[in-house]
């Protein structure tokens, strides 16, 4: 059987969490296998026995491969594409993150082994000065060589998306319900289309129906971060999913990189979030009257290196791959 439908199958089964799945999958190869495995095989590798108990209740695995079988027909009548943490197109950072989602679905295209990517967020309703300087970090960063991440909120999201479609950068957009939901906010249905256009790709973890909640905004702003090899917080009250995510790139080690608005704008109430970042460990201010780009990619270097660098080495390999630091 389809190993997307057998992981998938897991991701419906009640009970079962994404470190429960990652243990499974870690110990068989195939994701298959798990279910032709025995009581003893699975008290092996250190389940609990209520979690057995599901596991191997034949009305319940039933169930869930009918529910799996269902959305991938759903998926696939709506041009959207299931992926495993094992395939290709899974974004190469977030395989570094604690509770990454064992299944994404995405609209578009995701480039394969997308490395090469950093986070541009921001507030709702950000000034207009926000928003200037969200354009031009965004065409200097993504004409770098970056894809440009962020989560199609109305705002300094949406800034950096259309900044992206219409410089021809490539950008993706993660998304806090399923992609069979209505696009919210409304005002960013051309947005989400122009997006797909410019083959760029909206990405959810969420079942295809999941409605859109703030539990999982905020579950999405994990994945923006653990994406990207750095994050750009462009405004923020004290208030905001923006200090969520960059709480995610400080715990995933990413920098956040804070424009260094001038005090008076700082003090202003639409900043105040990011104000309170700046003696924090992890973040890097900008000069946004003349953006230096070297040091910014150096920084993003570093990351780089130290997520790839034992990877590489034990593929026996040197880190200088063909690529942005390449």
């Amino acid at each position: 059987m389809d190993d997307i439908i057998c992981t998938l199958a897991l991701k419906k089964i009640p009970g079962l969490s994404n470190s429960h799945i990652f243990i499974l999958l870690t110990h068989f190869a195939n994701p298959c296998d798990i279910f032709n495995t025995n009581k003893t095989e699975f008290l092996k590798i250190g389940l609990r026995n209520d979690i057995i108990e599901i596991l191997m209740d034949s009305r319940i695995v039933r169930t869930s491969f009918m529910h799996a079988i269902d959305e991938v027909e759903e998926a696939a009548k709506n041009n959207i594409k299931i992926i495993t943490f094992q395939s290709p197109e899974y974004p190469a950072n977030l395989l570094f993150v604690k509770n990454k989602p064992p299944i994404l679905y995405y609209k578009g295209n995701i480039k394969e082994n997308l490395r090469f990517a950093v986070a541009v967020v921001g507030q709702r309703k950000p000034p207009d000065y926000s928003c200037g300087v969200t354009a031009d970090i965004t065409k200097k960063i993504g004409n770098a060589g970056f894809s440009v991440i962020s989560g199609l909120a109305a705002g300094i999201d949406s800034v950096a998306h259309r900044t992206s479609v219409d410089n021809n950068i490539n950008t993706i957009a993660f998304i806090g319900s399923g992609l069979l939901e209505p696009v919210y906010p409304s005002q960013n249905e051309e947005l989400y289309q122009d997006i797909i256009l410019k083959k760029g790709a909206v990405i959810s973890e969420l079942p295809l129906h999941e409605k859109l909640s703030p539990k999982n905004l905020v579950a999405r702003d994990r994945l923006q971060s653990g994406s990207s090899l750095a994050v750009f917080a462009m405004s923020s009250p004290l208030s905001s999913g923006t200090l969520k995510t960059c709480n995610f790139a400080f715990k995933q080690k990413r920098p956040v990189f804070i424009p260094a608005y001038k005090p008076v704008l700082m003090d202003n109430y639409s900043n105040m979030g990011l104000k309170s970042l700046l003696n924090k460990k992890g973040v890097i201010n900008f000069n946004v009257e003349n953006i230096d780009l070297n040091d910014i990619i150096d920084e993003i270097r570093i990351v780089y290196n130290d997520l790839y660098e034992e990877k590489y080495e034990k593929a026996g390999y040197l880190l200088e791959q063909p690529g942005l630091f390449g």
